[in-house]
């Protein structure tokens, strides 16, 4: 069995997209991570009904926008939206290595096959595919495993990635601007790369 290390935190997590542009800006604005972390705890920047869930909050942010190239960082601002959110997909894959492998075995293979229509029960065959090849998969529950396919979905939906009609999802795939295209294959995410181009 592979011994990957794989997290069911994403089930606590949302797409936190303006809350995502709003930590970029300030970091594009020049300011600290301790600054930014102040601003969002201390001054509940991002909104938070409480402090435990703007720290929450942060952590999160923090490891999405750290996980990213500084040239992407600096591209941000000028993407529209649809690549923005693309941008927001990749610091996801990056710090959660389930929902990775999710995008490239389950949705790349759609827009690979051509067929660009992902059924729940393609969805659950992934997730019960990763529950052979990991202990730790296998030992969630099926509450926690429901919780992220749901989660999962979701967040390719909020992507632009997905569209959904109840028992599948139609794939669509992303138009990518080519500055983004360029600095993924400058800093070697090949991944994301086969992800979006489906290849």
């Amino acid at each position: 069995m592979r011994m990957n290390k794989y997290s069911a935190s994403m089930v606590s997590h949302a797409f936190w997209m303006d809350e995502f542009s709003e930590y970029i800006d300030l970091v594009n604005e020049g300011m600290s991570e301790e600054e930014i972390r102040s601003k969002s705890i201390d001054d509940n920047y991002f909104k938070q009904s409480s402090k435990s869930r703007a720290r929450d909050m942060f952590n999160v942010l923090s490891k999405r926008v750290n996980s990213l190239d500084k040239d992407l960082i600096t591209l941000f601002p000028s993407l529209d939206i649809q690549n923005q959110r693309l941008v927001n997909l990749i610091s996801i894959m990056n710090i959660n290595t389930l929902f990775k492998e999710f995008m490239y075995e389950t949705y790349r293979d759609e827009l690979i096959v051509g067929d660009e229509k992902l059924n729940d029960y393609e969805v659950e065959g992934f997730f019960n595919q990763k529950m052979q090849e990991s202990d730790q998969v296998a030992q969630w529950t099926e509450k926690t495993i429901g919780r992220l396919r749901s989660v999962f979905k979701t967040f390719v939906r909020e992507a632009g990635l997905m569209k959904d009609h109840g028992d599948y999802d139609d794939v669509i795939r992303p138009l990518i601007d080519f500055r983004l295209e360029d600095s993924l294959r400058t800093n070697q995410n090949n991944e994301a790369l086969a992800i979006f181009l489906g290849r």
